[in-house]
């Protein structure tokens, strides 16, 4: 089989909350705004999971990882206060995530390091060792295609392909119109495919 027909591999989005967990979310952020510490508590610990999924994809494994997820609640919680409810709670977190990620990558970009191979904490595949190996493969095939990407194209194409995002909350999320998320959004697909494609040849061939 040559290396152009090998399948690239599949980006499957995070699910949506539902609108009973964003109910929930609500609830604590009104709680929050009202000092209640452990409603913080119980938010960080409903959505870090999530949080650190979405940090791994828009900035890729970094030893640095870790912070960037206590970074993104320090923010969130200067925030919250400011959060009127005209979004979803969602968009709203990852508003705070996008902008923590843009400035990790831009002075990532500037130390010119490679991302590592590894898949970050809390990813289970279960006793089966072939199945984590494809699973760190393909993974691994992805974000260096993903660092591709300028960080602005990164971020609107992680979020619609791999947080399962529409336009129109990307936009709210990143602080840009409508139109320039579809053109990101269009130019991020065909250099990622493009990058994706020539990694993979590049692999076969090795």
């Amino acid at each position: 089989m040559s290396a152009d027909a090998l399948p690239l591999p599949r980006l499957v989005p995070t699910p949506p909350p539902t609108g009973q967990v964003e109910a929930r979310l609500l609830r604590l952020v009104d709680r929050i705004k009202k000092d209640d510490v452990l409603a913080f508590e119980e938010l960080y610990r409903l959505t870090r999971d999530d949080v650190a999924r979405t940090l791994f994809h828009l900035v890729g494994h970094r030893p640095d990882l870790e912070d960037l997820i206590q970074e993104t609640y320090l923010r969130l919680l200067k925030a919250v206060p400011g959060f009127r409810g005209d979004s979803q709670f969602r968009t709203f977190l990852y508003r705070v995530c996008a902008n923590v990620a843009l400035m990790n990558l831009r002075w990532w970009r500037r130390r010119r390091e490679d991302l590592t191979a590894e898949l970050p904490e809390g990813i289970d595949f279960g006793e089966d060792p072939e199945r984590a190996a494809q699973a760190a493969q393909a993974s691994r095939l992805v974000h260096r295609a993903l660092e591709k990407l300028t960080a602005k194209k990164r971020i609107v194409f992680v979020y619609h392909e791999l947080c399962g995002m529409g336009p129109e909350e990307i936009a709210q999320a990143v602080g840009a119109s409508y139109n320039t998320v579809r053109s990101r959004l269009h130019s991020a697909r065909i250099e990622f495919t493009d990058a994706l494609r020539e990694l993979t040849r590049a692999e076969v061939e090795s």
